[in-house]
C-alpha cells in the first residue's frame, strides 16, 4: 500500500535515566533524530526523572500546538511509569496532562505500563482527550522496541484517522507487534 499524504505530527519526548551509567547513557535521541530527519519533522526532547520535572515538562509541552505525538520513554510497570523517586500511575498522569494534549497520540515507550484493564486506558483517554494510546504490554527488549518505535512514528505521519492507522500498521507489522506486545486504544 502506498502511503503518500503527510499529516505531520512533531514528536515531544520525555525520557528518564535507564540506568546509573550517566557517562554512557542509553537514550532514545537517535530514534528521534532518524525519524525526524527522514520525515522532515521537529522534536522536543526533555529529561524527566522526578514528578516535579514531569509536571513542569508537561506544562511546557501543552503550549506546543504544532506537535501531535507525546513519547513517554521511561521504565514501566503495570499501570505506571517509573521515575527515579517513585512511580506515577495512569490516573495521576492523566491529571497532570489534563486536556492540554487533545487529539495527540500518546506512546508509552515503557515496559508493561498499558498492561491493565481496558477501562483504565479508556478513562485515561477520556480525561486527556488524546486520540490514540499506544504501548507495550510486556517487558520489551530495547532494540525490538526501538525498531518498532521508528516504524510507528514514521507511519503515524501518513494518517489522520487513527483507527485506519492501527488497522494498517497492525496488518503490516503483525510479527513485530506480536513479539513486543504493542497494542493501541482509540478515542
Amino acid at each position: 500500500m502506498a502511503r503518500v499524504r503527510s499529516y505531520q505530527k512533531h514528536i515531544a519526548c520525555l525520557e528518564s535515566l535507564w540506568n546509573q551509567d550517566i557517562e554512557n547513557r542509553l537514550t532514545v535521541v537517535p530514534i528521534l533524530e532518524l525519524v525526524t530527519k527522514v520525515d522532515h519533522l521537529k522534536f522536543i526532547y526533555l529529561t524527566c526523572n522526578t514528578s516535579e520535572e514531569l509536571y513542569y515538562n508537561l506544562r511546557k509541552l501543552k503550549r506546543k500546538r504544532a506537535y501531535g505525538i507525546l513519547y513517554l520513554s521511561f521504565h514501566g510497570r503495570r499501570g505506571e511509569i517509573v521515575l527515579d523517586e517513585k512511580p506515577i500511575d495512569l490516573e495521576t498522569l492523566a491529571e497532570l496532562m489534563g486536556r492540554g494534549f487533545t487529539d495527540w497520540v500518546v506512546h508509552f515507550g515503557t515496559c508493561a505500563t498499558i498492561n491493565v484493564e481496558k477501562q483504565r486506558i479508556m478513562e485515561f483517554i477520556n480525561k486527556t482527550n488524546v486520540s490514540l494510546v499506544l504501548g507495550y504490554k510486556i517487558d520489551v527488549p530495547w532494540i525490538e522496541s526501538a525498531a518498532l518505535d521508528i516504524l510507528l512514528f514514521d507511519w503515524l505521519q501518513s494518517y489522520k484517522d487513527m483507527r485506519r492507522f492501527w488497522y494498517n500498521f497492525r496488518k503490516r507489522h503483525a510479527d513485530l507487534i506480536s513479539l513486543t506486545g504493542l497494542t493501541a486504544f482509540h478515542r
